[in-house]
């Protein structure tokens, strides 16, 4: 079973590392044959080069990502409330996601689940802009 502390540890580190577009580092927490579902959904993820390949594209469409509530861990499983920025800095918008992962023993991520959907996509509010 995976360390509660460390998955913790893992979701301070996971927002600022999206938001400073460190994809190395990211993909780096990842197990080799980590898969992705974001959002849940939508075509998966599989292989540490398609890890790579989908923060990649978050970095390039200027992504930026806070968590906005605490993490909850069940055995090797955790989730945890994230505000996601997305669009040109002008225009700014939110995506409210719940992230869900599965951690394997070692304390990689063996998996990464986001739970939203377009339609609650909204502007981002004065506060959400300021961080």
């Amino acid at each position: 079973m995976s360390d509660p502390n460390r998955i913790r540890a893992l979701y301070d580190r996971y927002p600022d590392l999206v938001t400073k577009g460190d994809v190395e580092a990211i993909v780096a927490l990842y197990a080799e044959d980590a898969t992705i579902e974001d959002p849940i959904g939508s075509p998966l993820h599989r292989g540490i080069e398609a890890v790579r390949a989908f923060y990649q594209n978050a970095v390039k469409a200027g992504v930026l990502m806070r968590r906005s509530g605490p993490v909850r861990v069940a055995g090797s499983e955790a989730a945890t409330p994230l505000i996601v920025l997305v669009g040109p800095e002008d225009q700014r918008q939110v995506i409210d996601v719940i992230s869900v992962m599965r951690f394997r023993d070692d304390g990689k991520i063996a998996s990464m689940r986001a739970y939203w959907s377009p339609d609650a996509i909204r502007p981002a509010t004065e506060a959400e802009l300021a961080g």
